[in-house]
C-alpha cells in the first residue's frame, strides 16, 4: 500500500485543524472531485484520500492531501481503517469521515463545530452530520427514535420499527419521509453512526478500536461506532449540519421490483449486507421470544417480496438460496465469503 503526502496549506486563522478522511472505490472519480472541492471550500485544512484499488493519476487532488493507494479494494472497513491510521499521523485536532459521494453543505463544518461546543466539547464527544437520504436519520430527527441497532433484530427486521420501516420495505414508498421534512430534533443522542459524516476528536479516534476488515462492507461502520460508544464516546446526530448523498444507494432503487430480488442488484451486495446484519446483531439478542417474533416477520416479508415484488422465477430462486446462506453463516457469526472458492469482493461497498 503506497502512501504519499502533499504539502500542507496554511490554515484559516483561528480555524481548528480538521482532517477529512475520504474513501473511494470503483469508477466514482466524478463524485470524489465534487466532494474534494467542497471539502476545500469549507476550510478543511488536511485531507486523506484512500483509493480502494481505483487510483487515477488524473484526479485533481488538493495540495494538502495525503494519498493512501491500495492496489485492491479493501472495502469500506479496510479503507477507513487505513485512512484513520494515516490521518492520525497528521497534526489535526478533529477528523471528519466521508464517503466519496458525501457532499458537505457549505456551512456543515461550522455547524458541527458549533454543536461540538454546545455539547461541551469533551474528548469523547462525537457527532454525525445529518444525511436526509438515510431513512434512519430522518426518523431520528423527526421522532427522536433510533431505528437501527435495536435489540433482538432478526437480519433486516424488527417489529419495533413499524410503522417506520415496513411501509418502505414492502410498499413503493412513504411520502411522509420526504427529504424536505423539517427536522424536529436538532441534536439526537445515538448509539451507532455511519462513516459518512462522522465527526470526532483525536482522543476518540486514538482509542484502540478500528473498523473490522472481516465485514468488508455493510454494518462495519455500526460495529466500529458501537465499540467506540462502549468505550465512552457519546455520539449525537446533528440535524442542522447537512450532507447530500450525490449517488443513490442500491437500497433506494425506485422500482416495483424490490432491490433484494432485482437482477440489477449484485448478489454479493445482498449476501454481505444480510450476513453482516446477522453477525452484528448476534450480540444484541436479549429475548429469544422477541427475536423469534422478528424472525417470523422477516421471513413473511421475504415471502411477500418473492411473490409480489420480484423480477422473475430464476432470480427469485437464486436470491432465496442466497438469503438462506447469508442467514445460516451470519447467525453463526461466521464471515464466510459469498463464493466458497474465493474471497468476496463486490464491485460496490455502500
Amino acid at each position: 500500500m503506497a502512501r504519499t503526502n502533499g504539502k500542507p496549506t496554511e490554515d484559516r486563522q483561528d480555524w481548528p485543524r480538521v482532517c477529512a478522511i475520504i474513501v473511494t472505490y470503483g469508477a466514482r472519480h466524478q463524485f470524489l472531485a465534487r466532494v474534494l472541492a467542497r471539502v476545500v471550500a469549507c476550510g478543511i485544512a488536511q485531507v486523506v484520500v484512500v483509493f480502494n484499488g481505483n487510483y487515477a493519476a488524473n484526479v485533481l487532488l488538493p495540495e494538502n492531501c495525503t494519498i493512501v493507494n491500495s492496489p485492491r479494494n479493501l472495502g469500506s472497513a479496510g479503507g477507513f481503517k487505513a485512512g484513520i491510521e494515516a490521518a492520525l499521523e497528521l497534526d489535526a485536532e478533529y477528523f471528519l469521515l466521508l464517503d466519496d459521494d458525501n457532499l458537505l453543505a457549505s456551512d456543515c463544518l461550522q455547524r458541527l463545530l458549533s454543536a461540538w461546543q454546545k455539547l461541551g466539547g469533551t474528548s469523547l464527544t462525537a457527532l454525525q452530520a445529518y444525511r436526509p437520504s438515510q431513512p434512519w436519520h430522518r426518523i431520528a430527527v423527526r421522532e427522536g427514535v433510533l431505528a437501527v441497532g435495536r435489540p433482538n433484530t432478526y437480519g433486516w427486521f424488527n417489529v419495533s420499527n413499524e410503522p417506520h420501516l415496513l411501509r418502505r420495505q414492502l410498499a413503493a414508498g412513504d411520502s411522509s419521509f420526504a427529504l424536505d421534512v423539517e427536522p424536529q430534533n436538532a441534536l439526537v443522542s445515538i448509539s451507532l453512526a455511519a462513516y459518512g459524516g462522522l465527526f470526532l476528536g483525536r482522543e476518540a479516534l486514538q482509542l484502540p478500536e478500528r473498523p473490522d476488515p472481516r465485514y468488508f462492507c455493510y454494518y462495519d461502520d455500526f460495529d466500529f461506532t458501537d465499540r467506540l460508544v462502549r468505550r465512552g464516546v457519546e455520539i449525537h446526530l446533528c440535524a442542522d449540519a447537512r450532507i447530500e448523498d450525490i449517488d443513490s444507494s442500491w437500497h433506494a432503487l425506485n422500482e416495483r421490483v424490490h432491490p433484494t430480488f432485482s437482477p440489477h442488484t449484485a448478489d454479493e451486495r445482498i449476501y454481505l449486507d444480510l450476513r453482516n446484519a446477522f453477525i452484528f446483531y448476534r450480540s444484541r439478542i436479549t429475548s429469544r421470544a422477541f427475536y423469534g417474533l422478528n424472525a417470523v416477520g422477516f421471513w413473511l416479508g421475504m415471502a411477500y417480496l418473492a411473490l409480489f415484488r420480484s423480477a422473475d422465477i430464476g432470480t427469485t430462486k437464486r436470491r432465496l438460496a442466497l438469503i438462506c446462506r447469508a442467514v445460516r453463516f451470519g447467525s453463526r457469526g461466521e464471515f464466510a465469503p459469498y463464493d466458497d472458492g474465493q474471497e468476496s469482493r463486490p464491485k460496490g461497498q455502500g
